[in-house]
């Protein structure tokens, strides 16, 4: 294996993991750590099937405004399947399934959404973050909007 092969799984290797780590910062409510994931100029942004957005959110203060509305405790996880990583040097772009579990009124486990996300990650200062995350919700068990 050659340096570069190495470097760029190491590099698809770290881009996973600031996913997998944004996913348990927010099912943990871990308000810093969820912040941190993204670039200071960071977007989430999140729209139906169709592009309907639901809400947008771009920089720090807004992100860190929107996880502090997001429900506390465990009793939810967002839980990323099957990621699909391109590197392009210091960017990456990834496609990836998600899938909300969560417990109904009487405490029974439910899917409670499911949908896409396609991410923009970039190192900066040899460190991956989040710059643009855009969550495609295909279905919901919640009323929309």
């Amino acid at each position: 294996m050659s340096a570069a092969e190495l470097a760029s799984l190491l590099d698809e290797r770290a881009v996973l993991r600031v996913l997998a780590e944004c996913a348990h910062a927010l099912d943990g409510h871990d308000v810093a750590a969820w912040v941190d994931a993204f670039t200071p100029e960071g977007i989430f942004d999140v729209v139906e099937v169709g592009g309907r957005r639901l809400h947008r959110e771009e920089g720090h203060a807004d992100l860190t405004r929107w996880v502090q509305a997001a429900p506390a405790g465990r009793e939810r996880r967002h839980v990323l399947a099957d990621p699909l990583v391109a590197l392009d040097g210091d960017e990456a772009r990834v496609e990836s399934c998600w899938v909300l579990l969560e417990r109904d009124a009487r405490a029974h486990p439910v899917v409670g959404a499911f949908g896409r996300y396609s991410d923009r990650l970039v190192k900066r200062d040899g460190r991956w973050r989040i710059a643009e995350r855009r969550a495609e919700v295909e279905a919901t068990t919640r009323t929309p909007g």
